[in-house]
């Protein structure tokens, strides 16, 4: 325990700490947490926190009490840190659990303990364990079943925020124009030249101008953005982050990591979806099909006023200034592992492709010539 009043590392976390926790969340009773082991979680999958699965010993707990828990910690990457900096990725996950999970109808991990300094911008989160749910696997891509999945929760996700003025009242949670994402204008031309030295020379000239385009017109569609209908986005909406179990009525499907949750228009978390979880050959297959079912989705949810073209319209322009997020990815974040590296290259490789299947340049405010 440190001077913040919660730990900030799995070192300083300790028996009585996670006794006082688990009493207070109602799950321990009178028992006590004599021990714990941890291992690393994540490794190569997520690059924004440190994440660890704890293994509980206790004493006199009742049953049912947890007996696997999963930290998220501040990360020791440094790249993260910055991202942070930018973005207050980890005040908005703890503001998510503290305010707005109860009334989101898409299952997340319960949240045992939360807690965040602003000062500092430590964090700790101290989540249910989904296990044995299987998470889904970018670099694998999802299954057509497992898309449709996602996709058809996530319909219901933006149709309960759909032009919610509660989301102006929580100052925590940006908007797609704020100063915070504005800074995406100056991050990502730092990374482009990181992008083009790592994909060599497999970048379509169609690729290159239109992610060039982007560099100069980011700000003017991050404005165009704002003006688009609006909801709550998931922000990180990718295979990594999805939890399957087929068959379990309790949770068939969930989704973990909140800390990019920001106000702004839906379709971000659809192109984010299929365009970076799909393999590029499953999503020129289905895709039609499943931007359909997202659309009847949010009809289903109550959004009037939104048409199916101008939900493909919104779609197509994520396309483009979806392109940014595996750029700021591959520049700035630590992709020393194998697993990292294979996911990046995989990310910004669909992203690429999805950009020439929909002629998507044409979504800058100055398309290239």
């Amino acid at each position: 325990m440190d001077d913040r009043g919660f730990p900030t590392t799995i070192e300083a976390v300790t028996p009585a700490w996670l006794t006082q926790v688990l009493r207070a969340d109602g799950l321990l009773g009178e028992g006590t947490v004599i021990g714990f082991s941890s291992e690393p979680l994540g490794v190569g999958v997520g690059f924004m926190s440190a994440m660890r699965r704890i293994t509980l010993h206790c004493e006199g707990a009742p049953e049912g009490a947890p007996t696997t828990l999963i930290a998220k910690l501040p990360p020791l990457d440094p790249g993260a840190r910055q991202i942070d900096e930018a973005f207050n990725f980890y005040e908005k996950e703890v503001g998510f659990y503290q305010q707005m999970r109860p009334s989101t109808p898409m299952r997340a991990p319960h949240a045992h303990y939360s807690a965040y300094d602003p000062k500092s911008r430590d964090f700790i989160l101290l989540l249910e364990d989904l296990a044995p749910s299987q998470i889904g696997d970018q670099v694998r891509g999802l299954s057509f079943e497992e898309a449709a999945m996602a996709v058809d929760a996530l319909a219901r996700l933006h149709a309960r925020w759909w032009g919610d003025p509660k989301l102006d009242e929580l100052d925590w949670l940006l908007r797609i124009n704020s100063p915070e994402f504005m800074r995406l204008t100056a991050i990502y031309p730092q990374c482009w030249p990181a992008v083009l030295e790592f994909l060599g020379p497999g970048m379509a000239p169609q690729v290159r101008a239109a992610g060039e385009g982007l560099a100069t017109q980011m700000a003017a569609m991050l404005d165009q953005a704002w003006l688009r209908p609006r909801t709550m986005a998931h922000g990180d909406y990718r295979a990594d982050n999805l939890f399957f179990r087929p068959g379990c009525p309790d949770v068939p499907f969930a989704v973990a990591d909140w800390q990019i949750v920001f106000k702004g228009n839906a379709a971000f978390d659809l192109a984010y979806l299929l365009t970076g979880s799909l393999d590029v050959a499953v999503r020129r297959r289905r895709e039609r099909e499943l931007l359909a079912l997202y659309h009847a989705g949010l009809m289903a949810g109550g959004v009037k006023g939104y048409s199916l073209d101008d939900c493909l319209d919104d779609y197509r322009f994520w396309v483009m200034l979806g392109f940014a997020w595996p750029v700021v990815a591959i520049g700035t974040l630590d992709t020393a592992n194998e697993r990292g590296l294979l996911l990046f290259k995989t990310w910004i490789d669909r992203a690429m492709a999805a950009i020439v299947d929909w002629d998507a340049q044409e979504m800058l405010p100055n398309p290239p010539a």
